[in-house]
């Protein structure tokens, strides 16, 4: 039935709603959207860390799953995937021809060793998330708590090692301690990560040294030619007196056998005489 309204000379005709209709697709409409945020899916490479009213209730496995809505929150972590972190460069794109940032990371990258030499070293680490609880509530910010370790554990290890040692064969050794180091220092955070792997991309003087330290180390390769030369030569030399030595004993020998073989023969001569 339609209600008429007068507005002024004008009459309205506004037709009745008929609320007892609505009532059934309104209470459907709700039942639908408690159900929408009761429902939630984890996925095969994550783990759901339930809240209720706020405070940790447990940890979800992949799957299908049901929540409180309202009072209920879940924070999905992705604890199967391996994170990246890289420091003294940047990796654009990724592949078999692996394309990095033209950009310089000095303030990452230059490092002092113990006898005060600034070497650039370039390295990643590599984490999981092992623990999602500690993950989300115990640190703020993980990535960069991680980059702060981790800057801070290659400054330190490599400060207490010669340049030239960190130049050349200390690259192992570096990846091992600083990866131990790491771990121990976010273990003690309660950050929830595991290190997989810490490795060293470049450790190199910085560019601005580059060639300086290029002609030394060309000096360097020429003394050590110069040096296996003059040994080879003088083994060689050696060798070779060693030789004539043994040839003029050799003669000598020979020369004294004659001599006394002659001394007896004429011997035997005077005395059978």
């Amino acid at each position: 039935m339609n209600k008429k309204y007068q507005f002024g000379d004008v009459e309205v005709e506004v037709p009745e709603f008929d609320f007892k209709k609505v009532y059934p697709i309104f209470f459907l409409a709700i039942v639908l959207i408690l159900i929408y945020l009761s429902v939630y899916s984890v996925r095969a490479e994550e783990q759901g860390v339930l809240l209720r009213l706020g405070k940790f209730s447990s940890i979800e496995q992949p799957g299908l799953h049901f929540k409180i809505p309202i009072i209920d929150e879940v924070y999905k972590v992705k604890t199967s995937k391996q994170f990246v972190e890289e420091f003294g460069f940047r990796t654009i794109e990724p592949g078999k021809k692996t394309r990095f940032s033209s950009n310089t990371y000095e303030g990452e990258s230059w490092t002092l060793t113990n006898d005060l030499s600034v070497a650039e070293v370039k390295w990643q680490v590599q984490y999981i998330i092992s623990n999602p609880k500690d993950y989300i509530f115990n640190v703020k910010n993980v990535e960069g708590t991680i980059r702060d370790v981790s800057e801070s554990v290659m400054r330190k290890i490599v400060g207490s090692l010669l340049f030239d040692k960190v130049i050349k064969e200390g690259r192992q050794s570096i990846s091992i301690q600083s990866k131990a180091l790491m771990q121990e220092k976010l273990d003690k955070l309660q950050t929830g990560i595991t290190v997989k792997m810490v490795q060293l991309q470049s450790v190199i003087p910085p560019s601005i040294v580059m060639d300086a330290y290029n002609q030394v180390a060309r000096a360097l390769q020429n003394m050590e030619k110069m040096i296996n030369q003059a040994e080879r030569d003088s083994s060689l030399k050696l060798t070779e007196a060693r030789g004539e030595a043994l040839k003029i004993k050799n003669q000598a020998l020979g020369y004294q056998y004659r001599i006394v073989q002659k001394a007896e023969g004429e011997t035997q001569k005077y005395l059978k005489i």
